[in-house]
Formats: structure tokens, C-alpha cells, sequence
């Protein structure tokens, strides 16, 4: 399944552009699709509406988007 990056890049949204029809912080943004952080219900809902899909789908993108990250952290 793409990660949320992928499915801003295909709607050809910058991440100031997807921010702005989400109502969050292009920082935040950049954030989420980097695993940095969780997103709130709030922001998946956001996100969701912004990026025309499902609220389901898009917890799903940002569930894997954070295992992505998770496996690219150094190990001990």
C-alpha cells in the first residue's frame, strides 16, 4: 500500500498544499509521513478528506507508514 507521501506526490500536492486543505502545519505533514510522529484522529480525518480517501484507508497508509519507519531505525 503507498505511504502517505505517495499519495500526496500522485495528487501532485506540495507538502504546504496538502497542509493547507488539511488545516495542519506543512511541518506536521512532513512529520507524519516520515513516522516522526502519530497522527491524531483529528489530523487522519484531515488527511483523509484532503487526499479523497476513506478514513479507514488512511489509517491503514499511516499505520504502515509508521512500521516503515520503525524498521528504518538503527538497531542496537
Amino acid at each position: 500500500m503507498p505511504g502517505l507521501k505517495e499519495l500526496r506526490s500522485r495528487k501532485r500536492l506540495s507538502l504546504e498544499a496538502l497542509g493547507y486543505l488539511a488545516n495542519l502545519d506543512p511541518a506536521t505533514v512532513s512529520r507524519i509521513e516520515r513516522g516522526v510522529v502519530e497522527a491524531s484522529p483529528r489530523s487522519t480525518v484531515a488527511l483523509a478528506r484532503a487526499l479523497g480517501t476513506s478514513v479507514a484507508r488512511m489509517r491503514q497508509v499511516l499505520a504502515d507508514s509508521a512500521e516503515e519507519a520503525l524498521s528504518r531505525e538503527p538497531g542496537p
